[in-house]
């Protein structure tokens, strides 16, 4: 029997969800998205700097992701060395972004599916398994209203950074546009003292009433395990960073030219020669046999991982996190990671406040050689993005973007391999045809 979750709504794009099962058991599972985006084709012919602004359109969330893993890519042609404001003010746009994308995740994409909503509503949910008291079920709806206005409020200190939020414009090769003031430094302090209120009061509250009623999701949607971090928030000229790349099944150092694309279950092909992992050309095929999706795989030493919170805070060895043992590869996993990074990345966004010198300079003028090729990485909230960019005579010739989506939902690789949404939902319960809460609360978990 099949079962088909056509869209799966709430996301940054709609995805669907194609089950096979037997016995009432999933035993395999296709996710993809029929959401259609290319920036190979709109950026050809191009100056560089535009991919800065105009990639930041790959998703509704992570756009200061997007745009600082561009610029380090740019940066890496010219070899530009950063000042230290700029990787501070870098650090803090990016934290507040990741930051602002759990809480969107956790109240408008997570809960919904675990409270009851009126059918004509926006959050209304087929799947029933509503549990919560009502008393509870009322205050998280009213925080829900609230992480709004807390949402609402990170955007307005972004913009103090970058212009504007979101799609900043702030981030630009050799640094930042402007010099943050001290007076902005402490107005953006008092405005974090409010999130980080919201964050370790009402949406910790909030999530630890869904670990005690429904605690079997602790050991549901753990897919294979395989992690990855590109890693995050640099320190030093040196490299090292807070969220250090790597990932769990190689002890040697992470190298992001390992990295490769894989769209054998996706709607493209190569156009002509294939030229090395991520300088591949692509047309789209939407009639190719075999895909169902236009993700467009991510592979590392030719596996398939998970990204995003759960990798970075295991990988990191946050405590709350490794304290869950196997239990953390799981829905509930995945909801405590959001949280724990929100934590540990308010206080290190007070310490890079702290440490920036208003009076110094905010960028380096740096003119872009006229050939090179570079890969660009960066973290997002929803995981690890990737962007390969070459340059001919000025104008950028090839470029491919890899987001969470093409890891956490990479299609059916050359080898056979499932994506890791993919795996997680392999082995569900499903009764009947009808789509079950189960199956919902695994894919949203990513």
């Amino acid at each position: 029997m099949a079962v088909v979750v056509h869209p799966l709504n709430r996301g940054i794009r709609p995805i669907r969800i194609e089950l096979d099962t037997d016995g009432g058991k999933v035993v395999g599972a296709k996710a993809g998205t029929t959401y259609y985006w290319d920036f190979a084709n709109t950026l050809k012919g191009k100056d560089p700097m535009d991919a800065i602004q105009l990639t930041q359109r790959t998703s509704g969330l992570d756009f200061v992701a997007h745009a600082t893993a561009i610029v380090r890519a740019l940066e890496e042609i010219a070899a530009v060395q950063l000042t230290g404001i700029a990787v501070l003010t870098r650090n803090v746009l990016l934290g507040l972004d990741i930051v602002y994308g759990h809480i969107t995740h956790f109240y408008s994409n997570v809960l919904p599916d675990y409270i009851p909503f009126p059918e004509e509503g926006p959050f209304y949910n087929v799947a029933g398994d509503f549990r919560l008291p009502p008393g509870v079920r009322d205050s998280m709806i009213k925080n829900m209203w609230r992480a709004f206005e807390i949402r609402q409020l990170i955007h307005n200190i972004m913009a103090v950074l970058s212009g504007k939020a979101p799609h900043i414009c702030s981030v630009i090769m050799g640094g930042v546009t402007r010099a943050v003031t001290g007076a902005e430094i402490v107005r953006i302090n008092s405005v974090l003292k409010e999130v980080a209120g919201f964050v370790n009061n009402e949406y910790y509250n909030d999530l630890v009433q869904i670990e005690q009623v429904y605690g079997q999701y602790f050991l549901i949607g753990g897919g294979a395990g395989n992690l990855l971090t590109v890693g995050e928030f640099p320190r030093d000229k040196a490299g090292n960073c807070l969220f250090s790349a790597g990932v769990n099944f190689q002890a040697a150092r992470f190298n992001k030219k390992l990295i490769s694309m894989d769209f054998a279950g996706a709607w493209f092909e190569a156009e002509g020669t294939w030229e090395g992992p991520l300088a591949a050309t692509l047309k789209p095929k939407p009639d190719k046999p075999g895909g169902y999706s236009w993700v467009k795989g991510a592979l590392y030493r030719n596996k398939t991982c998970e990204v995003g919170p759960l990798a970075r805070m295991a990988l990191t060895g946050n405590a709350q996190i490794t304290g869950l043992g196997k239990r953390a590869m799981s829905v509930l996993g995945r909801y405590r990671a959001r949280l724990e990074e929100c934590k540990v990345l308010l206080i290190q966004i007070t310490g890079w406040l702290e440490q920036i010198n208003p009076g110094e300079k905010p960028a380096e003028h740096t003119e872009m050689p006229e050939e090179g090729e570079a890969i660009g990485v960066a973290e997002a909230s929803q995981g690890s993005v990737v962007h390969y960019v070459s340059i001919k005579k000025g104008k950028i010739d090839k470029y491919n973007v890899l987001d969470a989506y093409s890891w956490n939902l990479c299609p059916n690789t050359r080898e056979g391999l499932k994506g890791p949404m993919e795996q997680a939902l392999t082995g569900l319960v499903v009764t009947g045809p009808e789509v079950t809460a189960d199956v919902l609360r695994v894919a949203r978990s990513f």
